[in-house]
């Protein structure tokens, strides 16, 4: 990815949409490889340009989307800015306890702002979701699901194919927040079948500054720009503007270009490697990790991951956890102390906070080794 973004940056560096010299021609082809490249990554048909949707509602045979915005919490904000206009105080929004707050506080607002009601699925003591009163929230006239594919907390990944099946029965949207997927498992949208899936860059070896959008039909149909200016307009007069048709007219302003190679570069990565040794090598390392977490008796590993899970996280039960991280950046173990953007998943869980492990296709198990070595020297240091 690196030498991906050096490259780009010494011999074509151009604006993409915005003019006829090679440099700028060289970025529209990338810009566009990179659309079609998600497109396959999540395996999502790519956009048809030449068969454009003739209803003037989205149908089950429209052509998806990729939309490419600045991460997944853009994303997010996207959809809600375009409910805004099709919701009121009658309407309902249906998100879970485990949300990332990128998921939570839009919908937070955009009921706000219109009266609608926001229904709240809770949690079980293990961290999974609880789905008893999901059929009451999805007849509760929802204008929308919201639900993330795996927490970014414990790790628990929901059943995300059978959630869109259930809001199907009363024909309500889904959103899926994919972004603590993507990097560690194959994700189908076809099957899943999700009105929307978004998720960042970042979490899959790209750069930061990018997010994809992933809509199931149209979204010029049913969705409205959330940022406005150059490159997505046909006509502009004194008074008013013709957007353009498609998806450029919601990717307003220069495009990250960066962030484009960075992700193009990233998915020929994972795709080069290949899911099932990616996810072998991974279940190795976070079978370690969880057996060897869960034997220490100062410790409590939060929700219930599976042997799959390449998030972990934990409370230690006599030292805060942002003391855990401090002593272990000093042996240059990364992890991150605190809510992670997850407040009321964790008061659900009867934490304030805890710290979490991120494992990636980089770590081996001497990581683990001397992960270990340094809640050691916690234990040390203050106790």
């Amino acid at each position: 990815m690196i030498t991906a973004v050096s490259d780009y940056l010494t011999n074509g560096h151009g604006n993409a949409h915005r003019g006829m010299y090679h440099f700028s021609e060289n970025a529209n082809a990338l810009y566009q490889q990179c659309r079609e490249k998600v497109a396959q990554f999540i395996q999502a048909p790519a956009r048809s340009d030449s068969n454009p949707d003739p209803s003037p509602d989205p149908s089950p045979d429209s052509s998806p989307e990729i939309i490419f915005t600045k991460s997944a919490t853009e994303s997010i904000n996207l959809v809600a800015h375009s409910l805004q206009y099709t919701i009121d105080s009658k309407s309902s929004i249906c998100v879970t306890t485990m949300e990332h707050h990128a998921n939570l506080l839009p919908w937070q607002a955009l009921c706000q702002r219109t009266g609608a009601r926001l229904n709240i699925l809770p949690v079980k003591a293990d961290g999974t979701l609880d789905t008893t009163s999901l059929d009451a929230f999805l007849a509760d006239n929802c204008a929308l699901f919201a639900v993330c594919h795996v927490s970014n907390v414990s790790g628990v990944e929901n059943d995300v194919k059978s959630l869109c099946q259930s809001a199907k029965q009363y024909k309500v949207p889904v959103l899926v927040d994919g972004a603590q997927a993507v990097g560690h498992m194959p994700v189908d949208v076809s099957d899943i079948d999700c009105d929307y899936y978004v998720f960042s860059g970042h979490k899959m070896y790209a750069t930061t500054g990018i997010g994809v959008l992933y809509s199931k039909y149209p979204a010029e149909k049913h969705l409205s720009p959330l940022l406005l200016g150059g490159g997505i307009v046909n006509k502009v007069t004194s008074q008013d503007h013709q957007l353009k048709p498609g998806v450029e007219q919601f990717e307003a302003g220069s495009a990250n270009m960066v962030g484009i190679v960075a992700l193009l570069a990233a998915i020929e990565f994972i795709d080069d490697i290949g899911w099932p040794a990616l996810i072998a090598h991974q279940q190795v390392l976070a079978e370690v990790l969880l057996s060897s977490l869960k034997s220490m008796d100062t410790l409590d590993v939060l929700g219930n991951p599976s042997n799959n899970s390449a998030v972990v996280s934990f409370v230690h039960r006599q030292v805060h956890s942002h003391d855990v991280a401090s002593i272990m950046a000093l042996d240059n173990i990364a992890v991150r102390a605190g809510h992670h953007c997850a407040q009321p998943y964790l008061t659900a869980l009867g934490y304030k906070h805890c710290v979490r492990i991120s494992l990636g296709c980089y770590n081996h198990k001497a990581d683990i080794d001397r992960l270990l070595q340094a809640l050691d020297k916690v234990g040390q240091v203050f106790l």
